[in-house]
């Protein structure tokens, strides 16, 4: 019987990685990472955004990084930004996959480019901006920075890290709030994840992307202080359709979204349409 149970485990996990696989090539996706832009020396001196791609991105061969870029220029943000890579260059599977210490690894790689960025640039806003399993590299580089290295501002789309996954050390490396788009329409999360797993390695949880986080299991008053200040919840509306956010997993790429609702977190706009 147990034979029999871990069998239809592993076809079902094996269906699911087929549709993940199948989902995203069948998702029209932007291509390519536009070059700088040609006043960037000047950009560099009003903010800096760091983009953390989805597994299966962070390429200059493969990402879902031109509409995140067009939809920032398109709002007006005056400063620049840069994608950082951590993904393995083996495949969406592979960089899903890829274990908790490789992506750790990777992120404190960001960790120090921010780091260096801060020193070079006093007074710059420095901001992050996480896709998908990017969303996981987003925290785990906020945990890599030093007590001295803030960032300002903190975006998260489709978050694919566990629910529970405890933000504490993350939380008090930003000086602003953490914004999380959530939606129960994200197929690629609530379906699929589940049975994929996490980006940081958990199964039957189909990440934050969906509802948002959770406390984790013992969460101390301090803790439970700075998710109250610190995180930001957004749960898509049907609002959102007229910018083709229609609450799947790759409209939180799309130019429009990025341009209407994203970029002006990073501009100091706040929420658009919170007060409404």
């Amino acid at each position: 019987m147990k034979t029999c149970s871990r069998s239809i485990v592993s076809v079902v996990r094996t269906f699911s990685i087929v549709l993940l696989v199948f989902a995203a090539g069948c998702t029209t996706k932007p291509t390519g990472w536009p070059k700088a832009q040609a006043d960037r020396a000047e950009r560099i001196h009003h903010g800096y955004i760091y983009y953390l791609d989805g597994a299966g991105g962070g390429t200059a061969k493969e990402n879902y990084a031109q509409g995140v870029q067009q939809g920032f220029l398109a709002a007006g943000y005056r400063g620049a930004g840069e994608m950082v890579t951590w993904e393995t260059g083996k495949g969406l599977m592979a960089d899903q996959d890829a274990s908790v210490k490789y992506k750790r690894s990777m992120a404190m790689e960001a960790a120090a480019k921010i780091t260096q960025r801060a020193k070079a640039n006093p007074g710059v806003p420095l901001n992050m901006l996480g896709f998908s399993a990017g969303t996981a590299e987003a925290i785990f580089a906020l945990e890599g920075l030093p007590e001295t290295v803030q960032v300002d501002t903190v975006v998260l789309l489709g978050t694919s890290i566990s629910r529970d996954y405890d933000l504490t050390r993350a939380l008090r490396r930003v000086r602003g709030h953490v914004y999380i788009y959530t939606s129960t329409h994200d197929r690629m999360l609530g379906f699929l994840m589940p049975f994929s797993g996490t980006a940081d390695r958990k199964f039957h949880d189909p990440g934050a992307g969906i509802t948002g986080f959770v406390l984790p299991a013992g969460a101390t008053a301090a803790t439970r202080k700075l998710y109250a200040q610190k995180i930001v919840t957004i749960p898509w509306t049907a609002q959102l359709e007229k910018d083709g956010d229609y609450g799947k997993h790759f409209d939180n790429v799309k130019m429009e979204f990025i341009r209407d609702h994203v970029a002006p977190l990073f501009m100091g706009k706040g929420v658009p349409g919170l007060a409404k």
